[in-house]
C-alpha cells in the first residue's frame, strides 16, 4: 500500500505552525476539538490506481485527505477561512486537487467548521501527480 498519510500531515501541520502557533492540529477526525482553532487531517481514501504488470505491487493510488477548520472567536468564519487558504495553497502547491469544500456551523452558532477534501495520484515513489 502506498501511504503518504504522515507526510501529508506533518507539512499542513508544519505550514499551520508557522502561520499561527496557537493552531491545535490532529492527523484524526475530532467531533469536539479541545482548543481552537483547530485543523485536523485525515486520509480518508486511499484506492490503488494502477498495479505493475505482474499485478503484485500498486504503482500508483488515489487518495483522498479531508480537512476539518475549526474556529470559534468573534471573527470565526473569516478566520477559519484564513486557515483553510494556508492549507489550501500547501496542498495545491504538492498537486493535490481540491475536490469540494462545504461550511458548516452548529447549532448553537458558537463555532464554525469548513469541511474540505482534496485530492491526488500518488506513484509508489511517492510523487504526487494532479487528477
Amino acid at each position: 500500500m502506498i501511504d503518504i498519510s504522515n507526510t501529508v500531515y506533518t507539512l499542513v501541520k508544519n505550514a499551520l505552525n508557522t502561520f499561527d502557533p496557537s493552531i491545535g492540529t490532529s492527523s484524526t477526525y475530532k467531533n469536539a476539538p479541545s482548543k481552537y482553532p483547530f485543523v485536523s487531517v485525515e486520509e480518508i481514501e486511499n484506492m490503488v490506481d494502477t498495479l505493475t504488470s505482474d499485478c503484485e505491487v500498486e504503482n500508483h493510488a488515489l487518495v483522498q485527505y479531508e480537512i476539518n477548520v475549526y474556529a470559534k472567536d468573534p471573527n470565526k468564519k473569516s478566520k477559519a477561512t484564513e486557515i483553510l487558504q494556508v492549507v489550501d495553497t500547501l496542498l495545491t502547491s504538492y498537486g493535490f486537487v481540491r475536490v469540494s469544500k462545504n461550511n458548516l456551523q452548529d447549532t448553537n452558532e458558537t463555532m464554525f467548521q469548513i469541511v474540505a477534501r482534496y485530492e491526488a495520484i500518488v506513484s509508489k515513489d511517492h510523487v504526487i501527480y494532479r487528477r
